[in-house]
C-alpha cells in the first residue's frame, strides 16, 4: 500500500485535496482514507444502542446501515495500527491531518509538517495533483510500524 497524508490549517482545503487524490487514485486501485479528528466523533451518544454497548463492555463497536454506511469505535488504535489494518486490504491511503506523523505529505497554507513533504500549495486549487499522483505511483510502500515497543516513541 502507499500513503500520502493530506496537511494545513483549517480551511486550507485539506478535504478537497483528500477528494480529489481518491477519485484519481481510485483509477489506479482501492483507497482508503483516515481523517484525523480534534474532537470526539459524535457517534457513542449517551442512551443511545452504541454507547449503550460500549458501556456493556464492549472494546470495539460498529454500527452498519441497510445502505451498507457504517462507523466505528473503539480503543487504543492510532494512526500506525490503522494503516497497518488497511495495508492487508488496499493499495493507497489517504491520509487527512497528522502534521506530526512521518508520512510523506502534501502541505497546503504553510504549515508546519514534520515528514518528507511531496508537495506544497497555499490552497487546494493551487496544488499539481499530477506530481503528487506521480510520487505516489512511483513511491515504495508504506511499512506499517507493527513493533511492540513503538508507543516508546
Amino acid at each position: 500500500m502507499k500513503v500520502i497524508g493530506v496537511a494545513g490549517p483549517s480551511d486550507s482545503g485539506k478535504t478537497t485535496v483528500v477528494e480529489r487524490l481518491a477519485r484519481r487514485l481510485d483509477e489506479l486501485g482501492t483507497v482508503a482514507t483516515v481523517k484525523h479528528l480534534t474532537h470526539e466523533p459524535d457517534v457513542d451518544t449517551e442512551g443511545k444502542d452504541t454507547a449503550r454497548h460500549r458501556a456493556s463492555g464492549a472494546v470495539h463497536t460498529v454500527g452498519v446501515t441497510d445502505e451498507g454506511e457504517w462507523f466505528a469505535t473503539g480503543e487504543g488504535r492510532d494512526l500506525d495500527d490503522i494503516l497497518a489494518e488497511f495495508d492487508r486490504r488496499y493499495e493507497y491511503a489517504v491520509v487527512e491531518g497528522f502534521s506530526g506523523s512521518g508520512l510523506p505529505k502534501v502541505v497546503l497554507g504553510g504549515r508546519a509538517a514534520e515528514g518528507p513533504v511531496v508537495a506544497t500549495a497555499p490552497e487546494a486549487d493551487a496544488l499539481d495533483l499530477d506530481a503528487v499522483v506521480s510520487f505516489l505511483r512511483d513511491a515504495p510502500p508504506y511499512e506499517p510500524d507493527t513493533s511492540s515497543d513503538r508507543d516508546e516513541r
